[in-house]
């Protein structure tokens, strides 16, 4: 196990605790005549297909190409052609305010490019099958339907620390059909926080890593938000945080009520994830009553 990298033992790890989460016992199995069940409990051939998909439009970053899904003592890998860059919150960490914010703008100028990228054969939400995210006709019942799952199940928690939760929500529910309304079935990225994101040397963004399980199609404005609430977590600053929050364009109701949902959302779907609860808790805190 010597050889073995350190990141792939946490993700075995991780699997171990909670492969219920993404294996259905009973009717999924490594070591049945099924399909093969690889990365985060995706399907290998949906994991490739997608990223087959990307290819086929004209998408101005570089992604992955999968070349071979492969198992190492348990635990699946991809094997995918390597792009240009560095991964982002690692070249931050030694450069001054001002470069960090420059790559920073990139980052977000980036995120509100990715609205080019359509995909019109397909429903709203979840791009992958085997994913948990739902699918719907239209994006505002994508989320709304988003927004009641989670809440019927872990809604308790967040109604202790957020008082006003039940009228923010009932806040919410009436803008998904006005400021947060979508029609473009638009390329979500889901998870494109830094740890994700490739820079080069002159601070450009020019790949962005690890679609799949999180990738929806939908509103882009949702990745942005997700950026803000997980760039901290990534070892950047609660300055830059609030440098982010201020670069998003449009109306600062829509943006907010926007980054409440996406604080919801984020608290809900990994409530194991304590340090991100709390980050959505103190974004609710600060957000909540602004739009």
């Amino acid at each position: 196990m010597s050889d073995f990298p350190e990141y792939a033992q946490v993700n075995r790890q991780h699997w171990n605790r909670h492969a219920d989460w993404w294996v259905n016992p009973g009717r999924r199995s490594w070591d049945s005549d099924q399909r093969r069940w690889g990365i985060w409990g995706i399907a290998n051939d949906e994991l490739a297909a997608l990223y087959e998909r990307l290819r086929e439009h004209p998408f101005f970053l570089q992604c992955p190409f999968i070349r071979d899904v492969r198992v190492h003592d348990g635990v699946p890998y991809t094997v995918e052609t390597r792009l240009p860059g560095n991964p982002m919150s690692e070249v931050c960490r030694s450069l001054d305010d001002d470069d960090r914010r420059r790559i920073l703008r990139n980052y977000m100028d980036t995120l509100c490019e990715l609205r080019a990228v359509e995909v019109d054969d397909v429903e709203f939400g979840g791009l992958i099958s085997s994913t948990a995210w739902l699918t719907a006709r239209t994006w505002e019942v994508f989320l709304r339907r988003q927004l009641a799952a989670p809440l019927d199940r872990v809604g308790t928690r967040l109604s202790a620390e957020i008082t006003d939760l039940e009228r923010t929500v009932t806040r919410l529910e009436s803008l998904l059909n006005g400021p947060m309304g979508w029609d473009r079935k638009s390329l979500v990225h889901g998870d494109a926080f830094p740890h994700n994101v490739l820079v080069g040397d002159q601070g450009e963004v020019t790949a962005i890593l690890d679609f799949g399980k999180d990738t929806l199609i939908g509103d882009p404005r949702l990745d942005i938000a997700i950026a803000v609430e997980l760039t901290e977590l990534a070892g950047f600053t609660a300055e830059d945080t609030a440098y982010l929050h201020e670069l998003p364009p449009g109306d600062p109701v829509e943006v907010n009520a926007i980054r409440v949902y996406t604080a919801i959302l984020l608290a809900t779907r990994h409530h194991h994830y304590t340090r991100l609860v709390e980050k959505c808790m103190d974004s609710l805190h600060a957000t909540i009553g602004t739009f």
